[in-house]
């Protein structure tokens, strides 16, 4: 006699259960294995399955105004993502409460984003049944979907297999598509009963639905004990549940329905997990909870790395802080060649740090937030601050005005700036409310300028759309490329650039060349481009600083910081081998750098013509 415990009998079941379903009709359907994964044998090609990105709400968020902003929010990181080039684009749905199903439509227009409702009733016309909601109801909204079966209904409202049965009859006949929710509980978990428990719900909660209508059908595999817990599902303890619920569904409706289905992963699905959950053969999306709640998490989420991307193992090297300045925001670091000063600014501090590397650095105070510095061939500094831009001489402290801020209003200030290789200087703008809470939340209501290159030397609008956040103005060696981000995006963009062009002419060609990995928080910052034409971004949020190959968009090199948010950053020294990066509170605010390795250095900063600027 032969005792096993239920934690030791479980491998055994389920590799009795994988030759099983290996065995169903004969397949072997073009699987491809990976090691410590289990084979999948309904898996042909990333791209056969649309991978599909939900945000399930619940009751969130406590008002119609919150639920406006994250909208907002929401639509403006899809446009973003639409509109970037990027493969492999999901399916989006958007799960509101009932009473913000018309605001959320309303709102995502123009997107792709789906709207969908948690729930509906089990009554098929209206009626006098108080509190209810009809399908056709929630679908002459215009809302697609309707999310059935979730493990919450289920638990605290008593809806059994039956009842949620009814509900995919009555949602399918309405026109609604369903994302269908099935999972185990813990102690099911734990007694190996997770195959039994999904095929008693597959088989239920789909009695009488027609293989025609699969097509309409997304399974979402929640295992309750990780939902709203912090707990998640391993990626290989999600592709056997997700091998479980194909086979299913093949003994139910045959392999090439199985082969199309589309099933999510949820619980607790997070930016940082989702990378690992996408690599799954069988794994098509995610169910997000309170993720979806916050849309930089959530457009992380929407971003992950598809399994088909190249990873690279780049160098790492750390940074060490050498001025203990304690910026508030730190930005804009430029070298002076000639002068062999670094300069760089506290932007709500109003202030501008000088220093010679030798001595003490010292600061300069100014009436207004500062956004960049850039160097004028006459030895001062033009300084682009909330209200105006204007040139400053370092020693005598004066100011001459250039020109008024562009949009000199109370919702965008200078950011990002730095001089092209012609000598013009290009400015960027920011939304003050782009994270929410103003007038302009969610709004693409900056530009980009160029100083020096029109006629008479004055500002110029020089990109054709909006945006939130510049970022990451740089220059090839060469300078006819020209790359930019708008920092909510998580996107850096290559354009082909022409310092003669006027107006929009200037920048064309738009290409992504980085796109922020999920599992990185925050977004790119500043950056600057190396004499090889190599493209260094500072990723404020997570502790680093990228080196990255536009050509191939991968990651050569990375810098450490031991602070989370390092903001900008540029080469100096008498070499340009040296790496300069500032960073903003509030563990950060120091000026930090590191040493390049051999043959890596930058390019000499190019000064604004002090004749092309405004008398």
């Amino acid at each position: 006699r032969i005792i096993m415990s239920s934690a030791a009998f479980r491998p055994l079941l389920s590799c009795v259960f994988a030759l099983l379903v290996q065995g169903l009709d004969g397949y072997f359907l073009s699987g491809v294995p990976r090691p410590g994964v289990a084979s999948s044998v309904w898996y042909s090609g990333f791209s056969d399955r649309r991978p599909v990105i939900a945000g399930n709400w619940k009751q969130n968020p406590a008002t119609a105004g919150e639920a406006r902003e994250l909208l907002r929010l929401l639509k403006a990181n899809q446009a973003a993502l639409e509109a970037s080039g990027r493969g492999h684009v999901p399916d989006v749905i958007i799960f509101p409460p009932f009473p913000f199903l018309q605001l959320a439509l309303d709102t995502v227009a123009g997107t792709a984003i789906k709207i969908g409702a948690q729930n509906i009733g089990v009554q098929e016309k209206p009626g006098a049944y108080t509190g209810e909601v009809t399908a056709t109801m929630i679908r002459s909204l215009g809302c697609e979907l309707v999310l059935l079966g979730h493990s919450e209904r289920r638990m605290l409202y008593g809806e059994t297999d039956a009842i949620i049965n009814r509900k995919m009859h009555i949602a399918l006949a309405a026109g609604l598509s369903v994302v269908l929710c099935v999972g185990e509980q813990e102690a099911e978990f734990e007694a190996g009963l997770l195959q039994a428990v999904l095929a008693l719900q597959l088989k239920k909660g789909l009695q009488g639905v027609p293989a025609s209508e699969l097509e309409r059908v997304i399974v979402a595999y929640e295992p309750v004990w990780a939902i709203g817990t912090g707990k998640t599902a391993t990626p290989d303890q999600a592709q056997e549940a997700h091998l479980a619920v194909r086979a299913v569904i093949s003994e139910m409706y045959g392999t090439g329905v199985a082969r199309g289905l589309r099933v999510q992963y949820g619980g607790s699905v997070t930016p940082e997990g989702v990378d690992a959950m996408m690599q799954m053969p069988d794994v098509d999306g995610a169910l997000v909870g309170g993720a979806s709640l916050a849309a930089d998490k959530f457009a992380r989420i929407v971003e992950f790395s598809p399994p088909d991307a190249v990873l690279s193992q780049p160098r790492t090297m750390m940074a060490r802080e050498v001025v203990a300045c304690k910026n508030t925001l730190g930005e804009s670091p430029v070298w002076s060649a000639r002068d062999q000063v670094l300069y760089w600014v506290s932007a709500l501090d109003q202030e501008l740090w000088v220093w010679n590397t030798r001595d003490a650095p010292f600061k300069r105070s100014f009436p207004q937030v500062i956004g960049c510095v850039g160097l004028i061939d006459d030895g001062r500094l033009l300084v682009a601050m909330a209200e105006q831009v204007v040139a400053y001489d370092v020693a005598t402290g004066q100011a001459d005005a250039i020109a008024p801020a562009p949009e000199a209003t109370s919702t965008t200030r200078p950011n990002d700036g730095r001089s092209d290789r012609s000598g013009n200087f290009v400015v960027g703008m920011y939304n003050a409310f782009h994270k929410g809470g103003g007038p302009s939340s969610g709004e693409n209501n900056a530009g980009l300028y160029r100083i020096g290159a029109s006629p008479g030397g004055g500002l110029e609008e020089i990109l054709s759309y909006r945006f939130r956040v510049s970022n990451g103005i740089s220059f090839s060696p060469d300078g006819r490329t020209m790359y930019f981000c708008d920092t909510p995006t998580r996107k850096v963009f290559a354009f082909s650039y022409d310092p003669q062009a006027q107006g929009t002419n200037a920048l064309t060609n738009r290409r992504l060349v980085y796109s922020m990995p999920s599992h990185l928080p925050g977004g790119p910052d500043g950056a600057q481009v190396d004499a090889a034409g190599k493209l260094w971004i500072a990723l404020s949020g997570a502790g680093m600083v990228v080196q990255v190959d536009p050509e191939t968009s991968m990651t050569d090199m990375v810098v450490m910081l031991p602070v989370s948010s390092p903001t900008s950053l540029t080469f100096g020294g008498p070499a340009l081998d040296t790496l300069y990066i500032t960073t903003r509170g509030p563990d950060g605010g120091g000026l930090y750098s590191v040493q390049m390795p051999f043959g890596v250095r930058g390019v000499e900063e190019r000064e604004v013509s002090s004749s092309r600027l405004p008398a």
